[in-house]
């Protein structure tokens, strides 16, 4: 009785003016990830991407079992994808565009079933305009890719078990075995898959059983993987990963999940515009779970609620027992929760509230993605590197010495230069530290003067110079020794021509 609202829609028909709406919404999503889409510089983990995915077959199959590699079917994916459109910053980001606009698509089917029409519609509209969604439909990188899975997983789950057919779960299963070889913490989603098979109002412990068994199976297929996750799990260890507190983990998740990619903002520091987002956003899912509620659906609240909460309180868990693990991107596949609370609360205020509620609620929703959505396209978030390859084109002679700060940056220096990317060199690390906390380099005299032995024109590249050498002691060497002839400042990198005496 407490879920006499809910009547699953799988068998309803769905009227040609619903199609529309569904085929517009399709199009409008398409359109928000299309613009732009080149807008920003290639950064090195999506050139890491590019690399990976054109290493050889072998080494590609052999992916599947390397210790620490993450997404690898995501790589051979990408990797037929490469031959079919090319290696171009657009080419490489539609492949991820792709899978955001399916991912609208499955937000509608599944907030259908969740919701009904008009709260899937809704939810599909902040899915389809949602600027975080949206940038990561602009980077290569799996993160449109399994979230994808993950919502093919829960769909698929929850049809088996108000149809009580095994079909769909062998679908969720499969979807399953998929993600769990395209990001390395996939398997957050099974207890929410369980979770959401405890609470289904038509749930049968056959089913149940069913996929409890069907998760041995992943489990099985999954054994390549856990050879090298387990012992990982049994230690603490320096990760790279900034330590979070699990409130500071929530602000994050909200932060960028209402307005974009300013998620790295605190709350006192934001501007008065991304206050007024967040508190848009997060009073429309106010009322969406109020209003789930006040109709008795408490078992579709439960299951959003748990859909956002469960696997942040495990990566909090791991991150305080292990080593800290958290970034916002790794719990991009739970935003679609947030999106049909913010839908229901759209669909509630839409039909109970006066007529000229529809348009505010769409300009309120429109205008503030949009806003985001310009700036992210306008102004530079991800290092500036196309823009020095560019000035390097014009600018540097063929035996002229590049320098590396940080070196890996080289890599995506290597994907924008077209000219060989040689001479260069990786600029000296210093950042070693004793038990004492005393720097263990203090000086970089003697590294410097051998990687420059024989050049007397050194190109520094500058970028995320913190996690390298923080006392800046290679410019500062360079300073000394030669004489700056040019300096270029672009986002996040920047870079410097010296003269160095024969």
């Amino acid at each position: 009785m407490l879920e006499r609202h809910y009547k699953p829609r799988e068998n309803s028909p769905v009227s040609s003016s619903v199609w529309e709406g569904w085929i517009w919404l399709l199009l409008l999503a398409f359109a928000v990830r299309v613009v732009g889409l080149d807008a920003q510089g290639m950064w090195r983990d999506e050139v890491d991407q590019w690399r990976f995915a054109l290493q050889s077959w072998d080494t590609l199959l052999e992916n599947f079992t390397r210790p620490g590699w993450n997404g690898p079917l995501f790589q051979v994916l990408l990797r037929g994808w490469i031959t079919l459109a090319g290696e171009s910053t657009y080419a490489l980001r539609y492949f991820s565009l792709l899978w955001g606009v399916v991912g609208v698509a499955l937000v509608y089917a599944l907030g259908r079933r969740l919701l009904g029409a008009r709260g899937a519609a809704w939810s599909a509209l902040m899915a389809a305009t949602a600027p975080y969604l949206v940038w990561y439909a602009q980077e290569v990188k799996m993160y449109t890719w399994w979230p994808v899975l993950a919502l093919v997983i829960l769909y698929a789950a929850d049809c088996a078990l108000a149809r009580r057919r095994w079909a769909g779960l062998i679908v969720a299963v499969v979807a399953l075995g998929l993600a769990v070889y395209s990001h390395i913490l996939a398997p957050l989603i099974v207890p929410v898959a369980l979770i959401w098979g405890l609470t289904h109002m038509r749930r049968d412990w056959r089913v149940i059983v069913g996929m409890a068994a069907l998760l041995l199976v992943i489990g099985l297929i999954s054994l390549p993987l856990l050879r090298w996750q387990a012992p990982l799990l049994l230690q603490q260890r320096e990760t790279g990963f900034p330590s979070y507190t699990l409130r500071q983990m929530i602000e994050i998740l909200f932060s960028g999940w209402s307005s974009g990619m300013w998620a790295n903002l605190t709350l006192p520091s934001m501007p008065i515009w991304q206050r007024t987002l967040l508190a848009l956003f997060g009073g429309l899912a106010l009322v969406g779970l109020i209003d789930l509620l006040r109709r008795k659906r408490v078992r579709v609240l439960v299951r959003l609620l748990t859909w956002m909460s469960v696997p942040l309180l495990m990566l909090w868990g791991i991150s305080q027992l292990y080593g800290p693990l958290f970034t916002d991107r790794y719990l991009i596949w739970c935003a679609p929760a947030f999106c049909f609370l913010i839908g229901a609360g759209c669909a509630r205020l839409q039909k109970f509230a006066p007529r000229w509620i529809t348009p505010l609620l769409l300009l309120l929703v429109l205008g503030a993605n949009g806003r985001v959505l310009v700036a992210q396209a306008t102004h530079p978030i991800k290092p500036e590197f196309d823009e020095v390859s560019r000035y390097l084109a014009e600018h540097r002679e063929p035996d002229e010495l590049l320098l590396f700060q940080i070196p890996y940056n080289h890599y995506v220096m290597d994907y924008y230069l077209t000219a060989p990317l040689n001479p260069w060199a990786a600029a000296p690390f210093s950042n070693w530290r004793l038990p004492s906390g005393e720097y263990k380099v203090d000086d970089v005299d003697k590294e410097m003067a051998r990687l420059t032995e024989g050049h007397d024109e050194v190109w520094l590249i500058y970028s995320e110079v913190l996690l390298w050498d923080e006392r800046e002691l290679v410019k500062a060497w360079l300073d000394a020794h030669g004489e700056a002839t040019a300096a270029q400042h672009y986002h996040r990198v920047s870079l410097y021509h010296y003269r160095l005496p024969k």
